[in-house]
């Protein structure tokens, strides 16, 4: 064993729930060899590169993960915010603009206390009709990089190629159909062929999705107490 293993098979391990699946898996904060992918990353202002970055580092410090890409958004966002409680500290410091003043405000938040929010009407299964059920799959972190798109359901033709990308299969009474075995054009074609109310059902699986978010309070230079909600790693790090 190499001293740069020894140090590896030293450091403390951790374990965290992973929120899609509520697996229990064991993980170590991130290194100095680590801490410097990011550094770069974010030193580019690559939106790009710090998302490869991130993969990365939770590829190399979680146990079992060997594909970050492939985690749903919110489950990235989870893992990659406990890897850095434990490695750079429990408490982060995001700046945010204040809507009514414009003023810029910071905020501290205690990483120990974020949690991903799940909407007890949220379900991966679609009854668009009496014989009809769209299964979904939640949007990963590639997916998300290959439509580079952003997750805004009130824009639904911005949304419409990563929603297509989400159906999981098609059901009916006779078949399962899954998405793997359709062409593309198949699937546009037959979400192209749903009524408003059933296109706006599968939306709905979007709009009730697990995220993580956060409540917390700041208070104005002119002594106003306000609200603001942090949702997903822009904001925390903002």
């Amino acid at each position: 064993m190499s001293i740069s293993d020894l140090l590896i098979d030293k450091t403390p391990k951790y374990e965290l729930t992973i929120p899609s699946t509520q697996t229990q898996v064991k993980y170590r904060p991130f290194l100095v060899k680590e801490e410097k992918i990011l550094l770069i990353a974010q030193e580019s202002n690559d939106n790009t590169g710090i998302l490869e970055a991130i993969k990365t580092i939770i590829n190399d410090c979680v146990e079992g993960i060997s594909n970050a890409g492939e985690l749903p958004l919110f489950d990235v966002e989870y893992i990659f915010l406990q890897l850095r409680a434990k490695s750079v500290g429990e408490l982060i410091e995001p700046t945010i603009l204040c809507p009514e003043t414009k003023e810029k405000v910071e905020l501290q938040v205690d990483i120990g206390e974020l949690e991903v929010q799940f909407n007890p009407e949220h379900t991966k299964e679609i009854k668009i009709s009496n014989d009809i059920v769209v299964s979904m799959k939640y949007p990963s972190l590639n997916l998300l990089q290959e439509n580079n798109h952003p997750i805004e359901s009130s824009d639904p033709i911005a949304f419409y190629g990563l929603l297509v990308s989400c159906i999981d299969s098609i059901n009916t009474p006779q078949e399962t159909v899954n998405s793997n075995n359709l062409p593309e054009k198949e699937l546009e074609d037959f979400v192209d062929n749903l009524t408003k109310a059933q296109f706006e059902m599968l939306l709905a699986f979007f709009v009730t999705s697990p995220r993580l978010e956060h409540k917390t309070t700041y208070t104005t230079s002119e002594g106003e107490t306000r609200e603001v909600v942090l949702s997903g790693l822009a904001d925390f790090f903002g």
